[in-house]
């Protein structure tokens, strides 16, 4: 197992990705004798090629029965199990991701216009927005129409739409 993780790590450290540290685990895939259905099982020993952790039969079986009861609600006393498989999982932790990259950066006019358009009954002089044009922190009071390449939003009337920091459209009902 040791060895596993040992190459499971090598595998994140020669991917050249910044990391800021890598988490071993050991899982086992296991059931009851007789049952076809297997269930992950995982080991209390991360880092197991770090730390001189020892599995043993009373380790798995502890873990197993844990896995199960938490799985079924109940234990099957008298039936042997068994090990079908061994997991090792590598993760990678990254740096904090900057998420202010996918802040709009707009490059153009946003408002493109207006548009008659059928709200409640009748037809409203309806202004037409560059959905991607429009800056973080833009409030669009409805009636309104959000243009882009992918898709067509429309802000009824009584809806405000607002960009956040991310770029993301939240409408909700207008104050």
């Amino acid at each position: 197992m040791a060895a596993m993780g040992q190459q499971a790590s090598a595998v994140i450290a020669a991917a050249g990705i910044p990391v800021e540290a890598t988490s071993v685990f050991y899982a086992l895939d296991m059931h009851y004798v007789g049952q076809t259905h297997t269930l992950a099982v995982p080991l209390p020993v991360a880092g197991a090629e770090n730390s001189g952790s020892v599995v043993s039969e009373d380790m798995i079986r502890r873990a197993f029965d844990a896995a199960y009861l938490a799985s079924f609600s109940r234990l099957l006393p008298g039936i042997a199990m068994r090990i079908v498989s061994l997991r090792v999982i590598a993760v990678g932790r990254r740096p904090a991701f900057d998420f202010s990259a996918f802040t709009p950066k707009p490059s153009a006019p946003a408002r493109q216009g207006t548009r008659r358009v059928w709200f409640d009954g009748g037809w409203r002089d309806t202004p037409i927005w560059a959905r991607l044009e429009l800056p973080a922190g833009a409030t669009i009071d409805g009636p309104a129409i959000l243009e882009q390449p992918d898709a067509t939003t429309v802000i009824e009337p009584g809806l405000t739409g607002r960009i956040d920091a991310l770029g993301n459209l939240i409408v909700e009902r207008a104050p």
